[in-house]
């Protein structure tokens, strides 16, 4: 049988117990909250940025070719941030760029052509291929791109997509290259948006904290 001292200094450390755990689980409940908080909004994120309503319309035409070319474009890459986290192709932090933004190249197949948009009004416009900077394992060299440009005839008709207020419009380019330019995935999408929302809420917490420094001194 414990003497009355032990028996004291028993009850005193059970209470220390459920004192820290009551002090610790409003910390846990939150943190936990959180996270799933964040899990959410992360779904939700990518249920938004998959909605067609944020891209823009395209209409159906038949485009004439009146000249055709190879040119060198450039396509920026900058490293994942809040503007471009919908971008193909970003850099991330841990690769250690130098900079924030450098400019890729690649050579690409030029189409000026003309159609007729839905107000029945004849428009000039440019269609490219690739018409986006590929993957630095899948850029065409210029050979590849003049041999795809004399897949287009001039003055034939092809039919292509145009978008208002846009100046570039959109031809079948299947097949054209070996490879082609690929959508985000599911589980891209879930990676950058978690990188932007963990930066947001580090610095959220950053300015927190150099506003409570400042209050304090």
């Amino acid at each position: 049988m414990d003497s009355p001292e032990e028996e004291q200094k028993k009850n005193v450390n059970i209470s220390l117990f459920y004192i820290l755990m009551r002090s610790c689980f409003p910390l846990v409940f939150c943190l936990f909250s959180l996270l799933i908080l964040s899990f959410f909004l992360l779904q939700l994120a990518v249920l938004v940025g998959n909605l067609s309503i944020w891209n823009p319309i395209s209409f159906p035409s038949q485009c004439k070719i009146i000249s055709s070319s190879v040119d060198l474009r450039s396509s920026k890459v900058c490293e994942l941030g809040l503007l471009n986290y919908k971008a193909n192709y970003v850099f991330y932090a841990f690769e250690s760029k130098k900079y924030l933004c450098h400019y890729d190249y690649y050579w690409a197949s030029v189409l000026k052509v003309e159609y007729i948009d839905h107000s029945r009004q004849a428009r000039l416009a440019v269609a490219e291929a690739p018409n986006e900077a590929p993957s630095s394992n899948c850029r065409p060299n210029f050979g590849a791109a003049w041999m795809a440009k004399d897949k287009f005839k001039v003055n034939e008709m092809y039919e292509c997509w145009y978008s208002l207020g846009i100046s570039k419009v959109n031809i079948n380019l299947d097949g054209l290259f070996d490879c082609q330019a690929k959508e985000l995935s599911t589980v891209e999408k879930l990676r950058r948006y978690s990188i932007v929302f963990t930066r947001i809420l580090k610095s959220w917490f950053m300015a927190r904290r150099q506003l409570g420094y400042g209050d304090g001194m």
